[in-house]
């Protein structure tokens, strides 16, 4: 009786609110859902700097959550409820596919944040290139006439030893940008590597090298990318990365672009004490094109793997030459207080190794190599301002997306009693609609929103002749929450809460973040130089899919404080991260990656972070 009284509760609440951040010259704008050019928050000109391995810095809020996996940038995204393939990350339009089934290779981790302009936190599904629950879209700074240099130089000490530096140069409408990083797994509150945590050899070394090019004339862009990185643990997997390359190219005339990436991902348990050994060799393709009303792209996958016991080999096809084709339009329509949005496109999956299918088969008789799903996503937002000083704003939406590749086509056959695991090649698609609203006044900002989600993929437990095997499903599912902000003087308060629940088996719906609330208290600036505090706060969550082995998480506690100098072309900042050496841990399941290790991963201990920054004209 809740839910219904809950939902029709929210019909009269609010949504909307933009919010502009300046971090180091990156802007940050969370939309949610609407695009309100008149209202913006106007956080502090003084930030923390942004960097890979401390991108939650910048994400999250707003509903927005990073979930740290492993070393350095080993971590994924969250949003009110949706998580990883259903928020589509974008970098100037581009779309980068992971080619590890287990994200290993998340699109965040392509992004160079000496060349960062402004970050987009969307979650309305109405927009192009939108997932189910949203989108995150980087953009990156355009090359600039004038000869320049920017510099950037961080490193941490204490529980995280790392050192990251990078060199852009441009001018005459021309960027070429290197950067190089280095460091080894952190260590926990209690002084534990990953060495003495999760059966590593020992603490290996990881890599990141990066070169990039961008370029423009007239109305022609150009550009291409290089990155490279070896040994990144992830500790909460069976494998790690040993290596992986990212290949990637575009050219655009009029904002219409054209684009290629290609990932050669391999990952193997080679870093681990272990009697047997496993393997995984991914290679994915993605060519696309985009344009102001249009998206076209096309996507091909391929994963071979194998498992090696003293008993058996087994030789996996683990995703069999899956092609994807996906065409959508969009359009959206303004009026003065009104807005409204819309995308349609198709999308087609076909698996090109035919004898695959047997695989899944055994579970689905009837399993088809392709499959065709229709994409739709509509949306209508109202928005007013009152008073001068109060903003509220409403949205209802609805859309449809195909599922996830994987999701359909997975398959890895495992020795003895390991399970299965098995793609379902007839899932429906997912389909969601939200009602969502916010009232903001100068200082502060309210959301809450109800979201209803039909199809929604979730994982399956099934024996076949005493075989297990773990499959998806798809089930009905609803997400309640609200996200509250407030900036005053040198004050600002973050908090967000997501309540999920699968109503097919009326169980909680797994990896769902539970309460957080974060207070920043910041000085005024003397002489270019601030200083802050930050406390956050994680509630316990005790709502887990039993079912699915996943495990309550305790309520955790952190305090970070920080010092930042801004003197416009250059800035140094020093921050000690986690002061009182807290040992705590994130909520996430575990289970959903078919080489999951069950491990809980602890955040690091006290860690101190020293960044430098220099943008000089020549």
């Amino acid at each position: 009786m809740i839910f219904p009284i809950t939902y029709v509760g929210l019909l009269i609440l609010f949504s909307i609110n933009i919010g502009a951040q300046w971090s180091d010259s990156v802007k940050v704008y969370w939309l949610d859902p609407v695009e309100v050019t008149s209202q913006k928050l106007s956080l502090s000109d003084y930030q923390t700097p942004v960097e890979k391995d401390n991108l939650s810095s910048l994400l999250n809020r707003n509903g927005f959550n990073l979930i740290r996996k492993g070393v350095f940038f080993a971590q994924d995204i969250y949003a009110d409820g949706f998580k990883k393939g259903d928020l589509n990350v974008v970098i100037d339009g581009e779309r980068y596919h992971c080619a590890c089934p287990n994200r290993m290779d998340s699109p965040l981790s392509r992004v160079n944040p000496l060349e960062l302009e402004s970050v987009e936190l969307n979650k309305t599904a109405g927009n192009i290139q939108s997932g189910l629950g949203g989108k995150v879209s980087f953009r990156r700074t355009a090359p600039i006439e004038p000869i320049s240099i920017k510099a950037g130089l961080s490193g941490s000490s204490a529980a995280s030893q790392s050192f990251d530096g990078s060199l852009s140069t441009e001018g005459y409408n021309h960027r070429i940008s290197l950067r190089y990083s280095t460091g080894l797994p952190y260590k926990d509150a209690e002084g534990r590597n990953f060495e003495d945590l999760y059966g590593y050899k020992e603490n290996f070394n990881y890599k990141l090298a990066e070169a990039t090019f961008h370029g423009s004339e007239s109305i022609w862009k150009y550009g291409a990318a290089f990155t490279y990185t070896e040994n990144v643990s992830f500790p909460y997997l069976l494998m790690d990365e040993i290596n992986n390359r990212v290949f990637s190219g575009y050219v655009s005339y009029d904002n219409n672009k054209i684009y290629f990436n290609y990932t050669d991902h391999l990952m193997t348990n080679q870093l681990r004490v272990s009697t047997g050994n496993m393997e995984s060799d991914a290679k994915n393709l993605t060519i696309g094109a985009i344009g102001n009303f249009y998206e076209v792209f096309f996507r091909n996958w391929n994963i071979d793997n194998v498992i090696a016991t003293p008993m058996t080999t087994i030789n996996n096809n683990m995703l069999p030459n899956v092609n994807m084709y996906s065409v959508s339009l969009f359009k959206k329509i303004d009026f003065s207080k009104l807005s409204i949005s819309g995308r349609a496109g198709v999308v087609h999956h076909s698996v090109e190794n035919d004898e695959r299918l047997n695989f899944y088969k055994t579970l689905y008789p009837d399993a088809e190599s392709s499959r065709w799903f229709p994409t739709v996503g509509l949306s209508a937002s109202y928005s007013t301002i009152f008073a001068e000083v109060w903003n509220v704003a409403g949205l209802i939406e609805a859309a449809t997306e195909a599922p996830e590749t994987e999701y359909l086509f997975i398959a890895v056959q495992k020795p003895m009693t390991k399970p299965n695991w098995s793609g379902n090649p007839k899932l429906n698609q997912p389909v969601r609609t939200t009602l969502r609203g916010s009232i903001g006044y100068n200082f502060f900002n309210f959301e809450a929103f109800a979201t209803r989600v039909w199809n929604y993929v979730n994982l399956k437990k099934a024996v076949v002749e005493t075989k297990p095997y773990t499959t998806y499903e798809n089930v009905d599912a609803f997400m309640l929450g609200f996200n509250f902000s407030f900036y005053w003087r040198f004050i600002e308060m973050i908090a967000g809460y997501t309540n999920a629940q699968n109503t097919t088996n009326n169980t909680p719906l797994s990896e769902i973040p539970p309460l957080s609330i974060s207070t920043k208290l910041t000085s005024p600036a003397i002489y270019n130089t601030v200083v802050y505090v930050k406390h956050t706060y994680n509630n316990a969550q005790l709502r887990v899919d039993e079912t699915l082995n996943e495990t309550t998480t305790p309520a955790w506690n952190k305090f970070d404080v920080g010092t930042v100098y801004n003197a416009g072309s250059f800035l140094i900042s020093l921050e000690i991260e986690n002061l009182t050496n807290t040992l705590y841990y994130q909520h996430l399941s575990y289970l959903r990656d078919p080489f999951s290790s069950g491990n809980r991963v602890y955040e690091p201990g006290t860690t101190v972070r020293f960044n430098f920054r220099l943008n000089q004209l020549l």
